[in-house]
């Protein structure tokens, strides 16, 4: 079976390594020239680490792991207020583990071995009897079984076939910001963070990078467009205005940036993932928001039980397409829920009420989160596909 997968992210190159290990011929096309290897830490949990481990790879992720030693907790101004380990201001239990998405991207890249046409995109696309004729922004045609939508929160390929991202976008009243800064403070593996109702501010480093990451995410019910730059480095100096440490020294450093990332936290619901020979799969079909904590993993599980379902079906892609349907929609779900929950806390405030975060209640919501969590990542069955 031939596919192609547009996308070369965790989603799709998780996808390709699977259809490749069950026999079949994926083709990645990505828009950008290369692989892109920035982002922002994102952690690997239950049935995901356990598909991780089905495919081999589990050893490889733990030693390309972030490590994080710890997380130090700081007011307005600085001054600390709480210590915690790595894995408990993570909502990491048992086997859970942390990556920087580019180390993810690349560990899964050489896994999969599969083409990959960089700055190429899907121009054009025509079911036949036979199969999909898939028209590429290089003039090629590719003839295909299947067409795989692995393309983002903003995917080209949903647009195209399935109808403007309004139509399936719910916005949870946030933004978030990650971009490169120095590692002024001298940080190994390390987080610090400040945390009000309605803005986070944080700086971290990890053993393997020679910058650290600056993060900022705050309550907003404003868009941006998403190609002015502008625009989105003045929300977040408005966003901050007032807040001390290092704040102002991180919002200096912005407008350097070479990896800057800026967005709302959204989510994508759909009443389904395929129309004909065409699916959806990752964030471009259900993403749950960083505020989920989850975003990878759906990726992960989703790319499995995708390929296993393409690997099981015969030849029959559409009866593939709804048994995936069926496998992962409560995941999903529960997945999802779990971005809303977040979301809702940072952004409801309540008249007159003290918007600065004690210790105490910071550690309350991460104990509360991380049961959940706990929950949401192990909330599906994995069939034993046959390799």
């Amino acid at each position: 079976m031939r596919v192609v997968i547009v996308g070369a992210g965790v989603a799709g190159l998780s996808l390709a390594q699977w259809l490749t290990r069950f026999g079949h011929e994926p083709v990645v096309v990505e828009k950008a020239p290369e692989l892109v290897v920035g982002g922002y830490k994102i952690d690997v949990r239950g049935a995901a680490i356990e598909i991780m481990e089905r495919a081999g790879l589990l050893e490889a992720l733990e030693a390309a792991s972030t490590h994080m030693r710890g997380a130090v907790l700081v007011d307005r101004e600085g001054a600390e207020i709480a210590r915690m380990s790595g894995d408990d201001f993570g909502h990491r239990i048992g086997d859970d583990l942390e990556i920087v998405r580019g180390p993810l991207c690349r560990l899964l890249d050489r896994a999969a071995g599969a083409e990959v046409r960089y700055s190429t995109t899907v121009t054009g696309v025509t079911e036949t009897p036979a199969g999909i004729e898939v028209a590429l922004s290089t003039g090629e045609t590719f003839v295909a079984d299947a067409l795989v939508g692995a393309d983002g929160l903003h995917s080209a390929t949903r647009s195209l076939v399935f109808g403007p991202e309004e139509d399936f976008r719910r916005d949870l009243g946030m933004s978030l910001c990650v971009f490169s800064v120095p590692n002024h403070l001298g940080r190994d593996r390390e987080e610090l963070q400040y945390s009000e109702l309605g803005r986070v501010a944080a700086i971290w480093a990890t053993a393997t990078e020679p910058e650290a990451k600056a993060t900022f995410g705050f309550a907003a019910t404003d868009t941006y467009d998403r190609r002015d730059r502008q625009a989105q480095e003045q929300a977040v100096r408005e966003a901050f205005a007032g807040i001390g440490w290092e704040v102002p020294r991180l919002l200096e450093a912005m407008p350097a940036a070479t990896d800057w990332y800026f967005d709302a936290a959204a989510q994508i619901e759909m009443p389904s993932w395929s129309s004909g020979r065409v699916v959806l799969v990752g964030d471009a079909a259900y993403c749950a928001s960083p505020m989920s904590g989850q975003g990878s993993s759906l990726a992960l599980v989703g790319a499995y039980v995708l390929a296993g379902e393409l690997a099981s079906c015969g030849g029959d892609v559409v009866a593939a397409f709804a048994a995936y349907d069926a496998v992962l929609r409560p995941f999903v779900e529960a997945n999802q829920a779990l971005g809303r929950i977040s979301a809702a806390r940072m952004t409801e405030l309540e008249p007159g009420a003290d918007t600065e975060l004690s210790a105490e209640q910071i550690e309350a919501v991460l104990d509360s989160t991380t049961d959940r969590i706990a929950d949401a990542a192990r909330a599906v069955e994995l069939k034993p596909y046959p390799v």
